[in-house]
Parts: C-alpha cells; sequence; structure tokens
C-alpha cells in the first residue's frame, strides 16, 4: 500500500499538470486568435499625402524662383515668376482695343442720336406742312366765301342800277311832261323845275349804283384771284408735306442703320464685350507668370533654375499638401468585417518604432488592380496595386484603409512614402 498510494499520486498529478499546459495552450491560442480577428493588424502601411504638380500655365523664362527644394511655404507665397514683359505688351494692347472699342461705340451712340435728332426735325417738318395745309385749305374756304359774298354784292349792285335806271325813266318821263306843258303854258315853271331837279337826283343815284357795281365787280375779280392764290399755297403745302414725309421716313430708315450699326449700348455692346474678354484672357496670362502655394505645405522635387525655360502643364516641382498627411493602411481582404470607419488605430512608423502615433479610421477603399490578373480597370494608377508577399500561394488581396492622424508630436517629421505598421482597435468593443 505504501509503494502504490505514491505512484498513483505521481500518475494523477502528471495528468493534471498535462491538463492544466493543455488547457493553458487553449486559452493562449484562443486569446492570439482573437487577437488576430478582433484587432487587425498589418505592417504593410504607409504614409500618404496629396502631392500637387507644380507646372506652368503659360510658356517663358523663369526669372524668379522664390522658394528653396523642401522648404515650407504658406497658402499664397510666391513660388517662381515667368517673364512678364510680352504678357504686359499683350494685356496693354488688349487695353487699348478696349478703349477704342468704347470709342467707336461712343461715336455709333452719337450718330444715333443724330440720325434721332434728324428723325424729329423730320417728323416736325411732316406737322409744319399739315399745318399749312390745313391753312391753305381754310384760306380757299376763306377766299371762296368771299367770292359769293362779292358776287353776291355785284349781284345787289346791278339790281341798284336798274331800280336806279328804272326810276330814272320815269323821273325823265315826268320831267319832259313838265316841260311840255311849260311850254304850252299849261304847267308852272316851279313844277318843270322840281321834275328837272328830280332827273339829275336819280342820274347821280344811277351813277353812284354804276361806281357801286364797278367796285364789287373788282371784289369779284380780288376774291378769284385770293381763291387761287390760296389753291396755289394748298399745292405748295402738299408739295411741301410729301417732301417732309419722304425725308422723315429717310431720317427713320438712317436711324435704324446706325441703331443696326450701333447694337447694344456702353459695356454692353459686342465690341467691348469682345475686347473686353481679350484683356481679361491676356490679363490672366499675365497672371499666371506668377506662381503661388495653393495651399500650406512643402516644395520638393524642385527642379528649375532662373533661366530656365518653362512649357506649359510640364512640372517643375512637386508641393505636398501638410494638411493631408495619413496612413493607409492596406488590410487582408479576410479582415475587412472587423474594421469600420470610425474604429481606432495605432501606428507604428518604421523611423519611429518606439513612438505610437494614434489615429482613427477614416475610410475603407473601394477598388484595387489584382497582381498578375489582367488589367479591366482602366488607367492603372487610379486604382492603387498592392503586390502580394508570396506569389505560390493564392494570397488574400490588400485593401487600403485610409487612417487619419491625430496629435503628431513635433519631433516626428512625416514623409509621404514612409513605412509604417497599423493596428486597429474596434471601437465597438
Amino acid at each position: 500500500m505504501t509503494t502504490t498510494t505514491p505512484d498513483k499520486l505521481k500518475n494523477i498529478t502528471s495528468k493534471l499538470l498535462t491538463l492544466a499546459l493543455v488547457l493553458v495552450a487553449v486559452v493562449v491560442a484562443y486569446s492570439v486568435y482573437q487577437r488576430w480577428i478582433d484587432r487587425p493588424w498589418t505592417r504593410n502601411g504607409q504614409v500618404r499625402a496629396d502631392i500637387v504638380k507644380i507646372a506652368p500655365r503659360v510658356a517663358g523664362y523663369v526669372v524668379e524662383v522664390a522658394v528653396k527644394d523642401n522648404q515650407f511655404v504658406r497658402k499664397g507665397e510666391l513660388l517662381f515668376r515667368i517673364d512678364p514683359s510680352s504678357f504686359q505688351l499683350s494685356v496693354d494692347s488688349a487695353q487699348a482695343r478696349l478703349e477704342h472699342a468704347r470709342e467707336n461705340v461712343d461715336a455709333l451712340e452719337a450718330a444715333v442720336m443724330a440720325a434721332e435728332a434728324q428723325a424729329a426735325a423730320a417728323g416736325a417738318s411732316v406737322t409744319s406742312a399739315e399745318g399749312e395745309i390745313t391753312k391753305a385749305r381754310s384760306a380757299i374756304a376763306s377766299a371762296e366765301a368771299a367770292v359769293d359774298e362779292a358776287q353776291a354784292v355785284e349781284r345787289a349792285a346791278l339790281a341798284m342800277i336798274k331800280q336806279a335806271e328804272a326810276v330814272l325813266g320815269e323821273a325823265q318821263t315826268e320831267s319832259d311832261r313838265a316841260q311840255r306843258l311849260l311850254e304850252e303854258t299849261a304847267g308852272s315853271l316851279e313844277r318843270a323845275q322840281q321834275k328837272a331837279a328830280a332827273v339829275a337826283v336819280f342820274e347821280a343815284e344811277l351813277d353812284a349804283a354804276k361806281a357801286s357795281w364797278k367796285q364789287s365787280q373788282s371784289r369779284v375779280v380780288q376774291a378769284r384771284a385770293n381763291t387761287g392764290e390760296a389753291a396755289a399755297g394748298l399745292t405748295i403745302a402738299e408739295n411741301y408735306l410729301a417732301e417732309a414725309v419722304a425725308g422723315l421716313a429717310a431720317a427713320n430708315a438712317n436711324v435704324l442703320q446706325a441703331q443696326a450699326s450701333l447694337g447694344e449700348s456702353g459695356d454692353a455692346n459686342v465690341r467691348v464685350r469682345e475686347a473686353a474678354v481679350q484683356l481679361a484672357e491676356a490679363q490672366l496670362d499675365l497672371d499666371w507668370t506668377s506662381m503661388y502655394a495653393p495651399f500650406d505645405g512643402y516644395i520638393t522635387n524642385l527642379d528649375v533654375n532662373e533661366g530656365a525655360f518653362g512649357f506649359p502643364g510640364v512640372p517643375i516641382a512637386a508641393f505636398v499638401d501638410s494638411s493631408s498627411f495619413r496612413v493607409d493602411g492596406y488590410f487582408q481582404e479576410t479582415k475587412l468585417k472587423h474594421i469600420r470607419p470610425g474604429d481606432r488605430a495605432i501606428i507604428t512608423l518604421m523611423s519611429h518604432p518606439d513612438v505610437e502615433l494614434r489615429g482613427v479610421v477614416n475610410s475603407i477603399g473601394y477598388a484595387v488592380n489584382p497582381p498578375d490578373i489582367a488589367d479591366t480597370e482602366g488607367v492603372s494608377y487610379l486604382v492603387p496595386q498592392v503586390e502580394p508577399t508570396f506569389d505560390w500561394v493564392r494570397l488574400p488581396q490588400r485593401i487600403p484603409v485610409r487612417i487619419q492622424l491625430e496629435d503628431i508630436p513635433d519631433d516626428i517629421q512625416l514623409v509621404s512614402g514612409m513605412t509604417a505598421s497599423v493596428a486597429i482597435r474596434s471601437a465597438r468593443r
């Protein structure tokens, strides 16, 4: 019994120890597995930044380089300047063309005003001619009425002559009878004298009636002459009206022609607008001779000196946006289900392995170019292509996950292209 009990205890202890080791191994394996699954990690990370290629927009010799390679530059600071001489001449020439166009428009506006004044004068002439016609017609009516009146007076004068002749004839008869009676001593001398005096009176009245008739005849002739003059005046007025109407039509045509030649007035005129556009283009080219920093950042890969010739669209330097530094971690596609925007991230740079940087998952890429497969995505540089670590095993694709950095220490200089390791800490746990 004494020898058997220690063996049994040793056997039980050995089994318990083995079981404990297995349990520890299982726990450790599970912990590692959970850590691997819940906390995705990759060494395939890279510091990235927005890089703009600085290129002239106009051709010319570089006369000033205001920066040095790898210099920090604030937004709006001068980088380079192309010789502005020829562009300034273009601006001056365009300015002169604009002023000339405005002078032409002013002259055309004056021509329109002059044509309108002529049209107004022609209209006044038409109105005046119409007034003269009205006057001439009124004069004709007045002259015709005067003719009628004079003819009536003439007829009245003839009637008076006839009446006076009748009365004179009767008075002459009475006078002759009184004279015979006087001669026959049958009548008195006084009566004969009275009758003779009456004849003289009636003869005077007849002469007066004849004089009045002659005067009325003169009035009729004068009235008829006035009627002819009035008719002639009407003809003249009608001719004047016709000329005035023709002049008004010609003046209106001149107005339309002047307005057509002018077009819009002032700066809205097409000549002025065209010259203004040419001036704006020349001014824009002149402005483009000076290149400024598009934002705060670093000038790098500077490849130009004073005296070099710059070509439009040909880069002469690169400009790194200092506010755009980030980290792209390339995670296996099998781990993407454990990564969400907003998750925390710990970044370790190869240049500073002992410093942990903090960040937040900003977004997950939606396209990659699979290596060693036919390119079906168009231009390759628009979509990232992550090379696999091994090429004899089918590995999961690596998908870029963008990490927004937080609180970058002042003693760490970030350079686009640096190698980094990225570990994700889910915000959901």
